[in-house]
């Protein structure tokens, strides 16, 4: 037991009032019901604070803000006058149409963001509903929110902490703080007093709200609730923090204020040409406008990216990886930078026996913790450890167990032990134990008594230096021999050696016979060796390490582990760079820090503020950053991160929660696929991003030069026709292209959609087609009715909107089919063209039947498009490279 103690210079660790900070206070007195009463009123609840919900109405209004959205709808509200004023029913279709759309789309996104933001709720769910306090000098359970500072609060093996406290009185116990600080092993908590900067994952004598006690039992003062918690800090960090939109969205949204731009403009100059060159009539120039208006919109856009991105969610998710925010599936594929978490993410997030110092020798232990498999390695060679006295020692001073379903319950160091005695195969069951002195600070090891055969034994484990102490002999291969000094520095050596490696060293010893007293237990001990055990790296750590490097991501682990762990850690996965500890970063200015992140590889001992900080600094250098992990320590840079991946298996409810993509494997190679999924997925939207922007450039051409020569050459409904149905079919069809070969040897794209080659090869190849079409118009007019001149224009451009597709194959060397779905998207859209043309369907387009003279000038149309687009093509990218 450790029991009430002294503060610094001798004080008592507290008094009744609350003014004092937490590492000097204490249980020296308890709460009256009145004094906690005044206290809850003047600290609140012990609740954390939910930020207020964005209520549906908000999210589906926030769908017709985009201005590409408002001039949609402006577009049909003109349409409706005209049709009001000119008694022309028709643009009452069109309108309609219009707004069908912009609803369409809107519902859609509405639809995809509307998910509730409930990290919240679960750190509220890690909130103990009960509590058993001490208040009037009774023993009594409250509910855990009406805690307040200066509580006494019982707590034992299996209870999750109600609030943050100062333990007073502590019997063996440990706390699992590995959701908060990312600490792999449970915390031996003491009453030793500390330093006020001291840090979080190194509070001996501290428990905090939502960790978990593993073992033993104690008493604890309550210093912070609610909010003041460090698990509110997380929460208000949640709150405040805010999603940075993806590079694609940022695009899109610039795209949208050029287009907007560009509509403008050409409105007001059709208007000013039309009403004064032309001498158009007003509706006339109405008309011409909304048909100019929806020709330059992309309406497509938000759908086939919204169909593309969900495509590529389904294949992530057949390699494991469970996309939870469309958006973000593009935003992988850019990353720059990975910031993971260590435990349970780089590591097996599980203690694994993995050296054993026996006779001398350093046997090499394979296999991870949770399996009863597994080899002994003597000098890489197998060796039978069935009769291994040290197993033996590790396995009986030991409380956990093999449940019956093979899965190894209790503490994780214990487990390990264990599974590390099963597998060599050890024969547990000729022991019956007797007796236990249970593992205190003070002695620094725990002693079992057990009986084989009638004879008694004691097997013992702890600390190297505190069981060597109380050793007076050490097995031999020819039995106990007395223990020199010689073998002593020999056994010290070793432990140092291993921890140097990140070890957790237990040193094991035994004798024959017990005595009487307790005491006597642990006196003239038989040395027998030391345990070193450690969270293993997983095996496909340095592959997707290094296979993340040659794909230009720098790779950062962030770990609440101690230094030494860390650069152990990393030297095996293969990060061998600089090593700071988060309580370096904290004297550093803005400029400082962002020195310092960009060349640090590793950063140890650091809490969530720490991870928030160096997000933030790497974002203020303009990199991608994605940042990884599974404990509530973990959820504000998680949320903040341009793309928050948790892991599902060991992750916590609020660390999925603040997450954009789960890892149903807890696989740090599933990041690396989903990178290579990302980045496919952008390809695949820059294709339908220059297919969708071609054709509207012709468009717009056609509507804008047509509509001197008397008449429009393309009704607004023929153009919705072909960019919701032509154009984005074939749009849709190229979001499931597989990624490219290749694709991981080239560094991470700078989310530059429109760039110069593909900008170029937009305007060369929109002009064409706008001529080509045009010509059609024109001399359909010549020698056709108007109705005829349409219907072929119309039918023009559903032909030569597949030009773009020429050059996609082309520069990807692919054939045309090598995406079955892309050739069913063509065949289905002619199919609908030619129902159009040739049913009653027509009437509502405008469109008449064709005959065999009007379909050999489409033709010919066409070749001469193929022809021009393909030497456009190669042109171009010798020039300016490929479009990607």
């Amino acid at each position: 037991m450790i029991a009430e103690g002294q503060g610094e210079a001798g004080r008592p660790l507290m008094t009744t009032a609350t003014s004092k900070p937490w590492h000097a206070l204490s249980a020296a007195n308890t709460l009256a019901r009145l004094e906690a009463a005044a206290r809850l009123r003047k600290h609140g609840r012990n609740q954390l604070q939910e930020a207020p919900p964005v209520s549906p109405l908000t999210l589906l209004l926030d769908e017709f803000r985009s201005p590409l959205v408002l001039i949609l709808i402006g577009a049909a509200v003109l349409l409706y006058v005209v049709a009001g004023v000119g008694d022309e029913p028709e643009q009452i279709i069109d309108a309609s149409l219009i707004l069908l759309i912009v609803v369409v789309n809107a519902v859609l996104g509405f639809v995809q963001n509307y998910r509730a933001q409930r990290g919240i709720e679960a750190l509220k769910r890690l909130s103990a509903p009960t509590a058993t306090v001490l208040r009037d000098g009774r023993h009594i359970t409250v509910p855990a929110t009406v805690l307040v500072p200066g509580d006494i609060v019982m707590l034992e093996e299996g209870a999750r902490v109600p609030a943050d406290c100062r333990l007073v009185e502590a019997y063996d116990l440990n706390a699992d703080e590995s959701a908060l600080t990312g600490e792999s092993l449970p915390v031996v908590k003491t009453l030793n007093p500390l330093a006020p900067d001291t840090n979080l994952a190194e509070r001996s004598n501290r428990l905090y709200m939502g960790t978990t006690i593993v073992r033993g039992r104690g008493r604890c003062v309550v210093t912070d609730t609610g909010m003041a918690t460090e698990m509110g800090t997380i929460a208000e960090h949640l709150q405040t923090t805010e999603e940075r939109p993806t590079l694609f969205q940022q695009e899109v949204a610039e795209l949208g204020k050029r287009i907007t731009f560009i509509i403008g403009v050409l409105i007001a100059l059709i208007a000013l040409l039309h009403l004064t060159v032309g001498h158009f009539g007003l509706l006339e120039t109405f008309v011409t406008a909304v048909a100019l208006a929806v020709a330059a919109i992309p309406e497509g856009l938000p759908v086939v990216v919204t169909l593309a991105l969900a495509f590529g969610t389904r294949r992530m998710l057949a390699r494991k990886a469970l996309v939870r925010s469309l958006p973000v599936v593009e935003m992988v594929g850019a990353a720059q930078v990975v910031c993971s978490d260590k435990t349970g993410t780089i590591t097996e997030g599980r203690m694994s026996l993995r050296v054993l110092f026996w006779l001398g020798r350093r046997l090499e232990v394979t296999r991870s913790a949770d399996t009863t498999e597994g080899e002994f390695l003597d000098q890489g060679r197998p060796t039978d450890q069935h009769d291994n006295l040290a197993l033996v020692a590790a396995a009986l001073c030991n409380n956990a167990h093999l449940d019956p379903d093979e899965t190894f319950q209790g503490d994780p160091t214990e487990v390990a032990l264990l599974a590390g005695a099963y597998r060599a195969g050890v024969d547990l069951g000729a022991y019956t134990r007797l007796n236990e002195l249970p593992f205190s600070s003070e002695r620094k090891m725990m002693s079992v008594v057990v009986e084989r055969d009638g004879r008694l034994f004691v097997f013992a484990k702890g600390a190297t230096e505190a069981l060597l102490d109380r050793c007076t002999h050490i097995l031999t291969p020819d039995g106990p021999a007395l223990l020199t000094e010689p073998q002593k520095q020999r056994v010290l050596e070793e432990n140092t050696h291993l921890a140097a490696q990140a070890l957790r060293v237990l040193a094991l010893a035994y004798k024959e016979g017990a005595g009487e007293a307790s005491e006597e237990f642990e006196r003239g001990l038989v040395f027998l060796g030391l345990a070193g055990l450690s969270d293993p790296p997983r095996e496909e750590a340095r592959r997707a390490i290094a296979a993340a490097s040659g794909a230009g991501i720098r790779i950062v682990m962030i770990t609440g582990d101690n230094r030494i762990t860390a650069q152990a850690v990393g030297r095996e996965v293969g990060l061998e760079g600089e090593c700071l500890e988060g309580r370096d970063l904290d004297g550093l200015s803005q400029q400082a820090l962002d020195d310092t992140v960009q060349r640090v590889d590793i950063f140890a001992r650091a809490e969530p503020r720490h991870k928030l900080r160096i997000l933030q600094s790497m974002q203020r250098r303009g990199r991608v950053v994605v940042m990884t992990g599974d404990g509530v320590n973990d959820a504000p840079a998680l949320k903040g991160a341009d793309a928050g991946i948790a892991m599902g298996v060991r992750g916590t409810d609020i660390a999925r929660d603040a997450s954009d993509m789960v890892l149903l494997d807890d696989n740090f190679a599933t990041i690396v696929a989903a990178v290579e999924e990302g980045r496919g997925i952008y390809n695949n939207i820059k294709k339908f991003v220059y297919l969708l922007l071609t054709g509207n450039l012709a468009e717009v051409l056609v509507v804008l030069v047509g509509s001197f020569g008397g008449a429009l050459p393309l009704t607004a409904v023929q153009i919705l026709w072909v960019n919701l149905v032509t154009d984005s079919g074939a749009a849709v069809a190229l979001g499931v292209d597989p990624p490219a070969r290749g694709l991981m040897r080239q560094p991470p794209h700078r989310g530059t959609v429109l760039g110069p080659a593909m900008l170029v090869m937009v305007l060369a190849i929109g002009v064409t087609m706008g001529t080509i079409i045009l010509a059609t118009f024109f001399v359909g007019w010549a020698l056709f009715d108007l109705r005829t001149a349409q219907t072929l224009t119309f039918t023009a451009l559903v032909l030569q909107e597949y030009l773009p597709l020429v050059v996609i194959r082309y520069q990807e060397r692919d054939g045309p089919f090598s995406n079955p779905w892309v050739v069913l998207a063509v065949a289905g859209s002619l199919v609908f063209q030619l129902v159009l043309i040739y049913t009653p369907l027509g009437q509502l387009f405008g469109v008449v039947a064709l005959g065999l003279s009007e379909w050999g000038i489409l033709l010919g149309g066409l070749m001469i498009g193929l022809a021009t687009t393909f030497l456009l093509a190669k042109l171009i990218e010798r020039r300016l490279g490929t479009i990607y």
